[in-house]
């Protein structure tokens, strides 16, 4: 007989995800009205703080949250996670809003003093939906960018 056991996401951090699909990202994005996500640079160092804004140029409002997030560093065609937003000592009421059409919103963003240099890209966990429906999946990534030394 097998056993499943779940893991917290403090043991999963470091983990490999699925194969990147950030090449139809963009195509994605437009069909579903949810927005699009940018960083302010395409390129930052360790210790830099940043800065992501989601846009909605949709017809509809669309429900968010910009807390929930993780930072993911490209390892060929996989990505690795490294860094889970909130961590531990960290509170995030993960409530969400409305972006009313042609309305943007940001949210700041720290890069760790040993992160090494790789090209990055920020998922955001709790973004879609289109106001007065259901919630969308919430999944929605940024650009990519370098972190360099």
């Amino acid at each position: 007989m097998v056993s499943l056991r779940l893991l917290p996401a403090s043991h999963v951090v470091g983990s490999i995800l699925a194969p990147s699909r950030a090449s139809s990202f963009s195509a994605e994005v437009a069909e579903s009205g949810s927005g699009t996500l940018t960083t302010d640079r395409t390129t930052y160092r360790p210790g830099d703080h940043g800065t992501v804004t989601l846009r909605n140029p949709g017809p509809q409002a669309v429900r968010f949250c910009l807390c929930p997030r993780q930072l993911e560093q490209q390892l060929g065609d996989m990505w690795l996670v490294r860094e889970r937003s909130p961590g531990p000592g960290e509170v995030c009421t993960a409530e969400p809003r409305l972006l009313q059409p042609g309305a943007a919103a940001s949210t700041g963003c720290r890069f760790a003093r040993a992160l090494p240099p790789a090209t990055y890209r920020w998922r955001f966990l709790s973004i879609g939906g289109l106001a007065g429906g259901p919630s969308g999946s919430g999944e929605r990534l940024t650009n990519t960018f370098r972190v360099e030394a």
